[in-house]
């Protein structure tokens, strides 16, 4: 009976630190590493975050501990769904009033529950190992790099090498038709309108890469031929900075350094009451572009006017080399 109590009290314990996320996975950030029995184990900002495993196990040098993950998760959940019924023989059994109950099973039970343990100690380690890929590729040193600082680590990621991304446009793929374009939007679960300009508009992106950003699609030909993404920052001058800045850092892990950078702040506008004025009237200005050999151009834009200030990211299909 004193063990029950104990493992009853255990568990409630460990169901204190299972906090619900507040927010999305930022992709193109480090994830912080917690390891306190009570801590929320992945975080962002020192936020909770939701959807880890579903973006890592798309990242080739994470997929495969991710998978280690879930099939341990599944084996020990198997394992302790087992224990659970043969506890439950005997006890059903004495409730009933029979008169020599098979407790042995419930040892039996009992020892099988506790195998879930370690199966669940290296699933989290398994995580835990797919989080360090995760962080290893945002400041671009691959397997062979040092693991990353755990908690809060500070990275500098501008001009570092990533690996190029691959053909397409954030879920979109260049030269497909509207009808393939407008399906890749709905199955993500956003909205897709048309306006009478023929320009196509997602609320979303099916990758969700850039945090926040709806998409403007053109066409030619009925083909997708240009793919416009649409940042709104906050409407307040530390808002847009972070904004800018994770909308960079995002483009450097997918292109990494970019080829041509140039960005004004006059003096007056550095004043955070001043900052947003002056994008809106073009004193602020500036521009990032990238020119992968086997991807997209890829412009990184500051758009003051029409209101309400923008950035805007405009990829295009390169065109084949003669």
């Amino acid at each position: 009976m004193k063990a029950m109590t104990w493992m009853t009290v255990a568990l409630a314990l460990h169901g204190l630190g299972c906090v619900a996320p507040q927010r999305k996975m930022d992709p193109s950030r480090q994830i912080e590493l917690h390891t306190g029995f009570f801590d929320v184990r992945y975080t962002q900002d020192g936020e909770a975050i939701s959807g880890v495993q579903e973006w890592l196990a798309k990242e080739p040098e994470a997929a495969s501990h991710v998978s280690r993950a879930h099939a341990l998760l599944l084996l020990g959940s198997l394992v302790s769904a087992a224990g659970g019924l043969l506890i439950g023989v005997p006890l059903s059994q004495e409730i009933t009033g029979e008169r020599d109950p098979l407790w042995p099973l419930a040892g039996v039970g009992a020892a099988a529950m506790a195998v879930n343990i370690p199966l669940t100690i290296w699933s989290i380690s398994s995580m835990d190992s797919a989080v360090e890929a995760h962080n290893r590729l945002i400041v671009g040193g691959g397997e062979q790099s040092a693991p990353p600082k755990r908690a809060a680590a500070k990275t500098e990621r501008a001009g570092r090498v990533a690996p190029p991304a691959p053909l397409g446009a954030f879920g979109f793929a260049f030269g497909a038709a509207r009808a393939t374009a407008l399906a890749a939007c709905e199955a993500a679960g956003h909205t897709w309108s048309e306006e009478e300009d023929g320009v196509a508009r997602c609320s979303g992106t099916p990758t969700e890469s850039i945090a926040g950003a709806s998409a403007e699609l053109t066409f030619e030909d009925d083909r997708l031929s240009a793919v416009e993404l649409v940042v709104r920052p906050p409407e307040d001058a530390q808002g847009w900075a972070t904004s800018f800045r994770a909308t960079e850092a995002a483009l450097i892990r997918m292109f990494g350094k970019s080829a041509q950078r140039s960005f004004v702040i006059p003096d007056e506008c550095k004043a955070a009451e001043q900052f947003l004025g002056c994008v809106a009237d073009g004193r602020v200005t500036g521009s990032a572009s990238w020119s992968p050999d086997d991807g997209p151009s890829v412009v990184l834009s500051i758009i003051g006017s029409p209101p309400p200030s923008t950035l805007r990211v405009r990829l295009t299909p390169r065109l084949p080399k003669m």
